[in-house]
């Protein structure tokens, strides 16, 4: 099943994607307010409402209203080698963690606004995972029964701002510096996590392409860990960590620029794309 929440006449609202087409449920029921329930029971209530085109709609982020965004920061090797190359092989104790606000997020097709402040616009490919089930000290082995979800993300960096202190934050909130979605995806319809890939591509061009079964800390291992220091609840996000190949290490910098789009990948869960634009 995919989720996808939208504008619609000028109401926001969330629906089930079924080929090129959405049922919107009611106006004022967010999609978080149904993520702990029976998702198929959600699916089969919006079958009986009309079919909308998704041509009619705008994208929003999957879920606008989340209460809290955990990121992991290098979760891959071979991102922790292009940019702290004294920690090769050198594998962390404890993921690295930082958080965003859900002012920095925006839809799947609009523009990331590269800001006038900012010289080092960084792409970043990610997998979001979705809370369904809330909870408190969640063992790792119970772990995946919370997720309600999967969808892309593209954790836009600015490098300027991110390197100016010890916290990463400044740089990982801007306005628009957050696409998310376009759907939420249902494990069912996914499989196995460790099974799927992702890419990010700049103007056609592949820069990243990993599985995800080369996370360094898994999807198991991050709800339970971020369950220890907070209580999940449903919609929230955790974004997982972006793999090798990020623009400011390469010789010449590849960066987001006005005029360029950047999209995520990752199979049978979507494809997350945005037009580049200066403020």
């Amino acid at each position: 099943m995919k989720f996808a929440t939208v504008s619609h006449q000028g109401e926001t609202r969330f629906g089930l994607v079924e080929g090129e087409v959405i049922h919107l449920a009611d106006a004022g029921r967010p999609l978080k307010s149904v993520l702990a329930g029976d998702l198929a029971a959600v699916a089969q209530e919006l079958r009986r409402r009309p079919a909308v085109s998704l041509s009619e709609i705008t994208f929003l982020p999957v879920i606008p209203d989340v209460e809290q965004i955990i990121c992991a920061g290098l979760n891959y090797q071979k991102h922790r080698d292009e940019t702290r190359p004294e920690a090769r092989k050198a594998y962390p104790e404890f993921p690295v963690l930082f958080t965003r606000f859900a002012t920095s997020l925006t839809g799947h097709g609009a523009p990331i606004i590269k800001p006038k402040n900012s010289k080092v616009v960084d792409y970043e490919g990610e997998l979001a995972v979705i809370i369904g089930k809330p909870g408190r000290h969640i063992d790792k082995a119970d772990a995946m029964a919370h997720v309600a979800g999967l969808a892309c993300f593209n954790d836009v960096s600015m490098r300027d701002w991110q390197m100016r202190g010890e916290q990463w934050g400044p740089g990982k909130n801007f306005p628009t510096s957050g696409p998310f979605g376009p759907y939420l995806v249902t494990l069912e319809e996914t499989g196995p996590v460790d099974q799927l890939e992702l890419r990010t591509i700049l103007d056609g061009e592949v820069l990243q392409q990993a599985g995800l079964d080369t996370l360094i800390f898994d999807i198991p291992t991050l709800i339970s860990y971020c369950s220890g220091f907070c209580a999940l609840s449903p919609g929230d996000v955790i974004v997982t960590g972006t793999p090798g190949g990020v623009g400011f290490t390469r010789n010449p910098p590849v960066l987001l620029e006005p005029g360029k789009t950047v999209v995520v990948e990752v199979t049978r869960v979507g494809r997350l794309e945005n037009p580049v634009v200066g403020e």
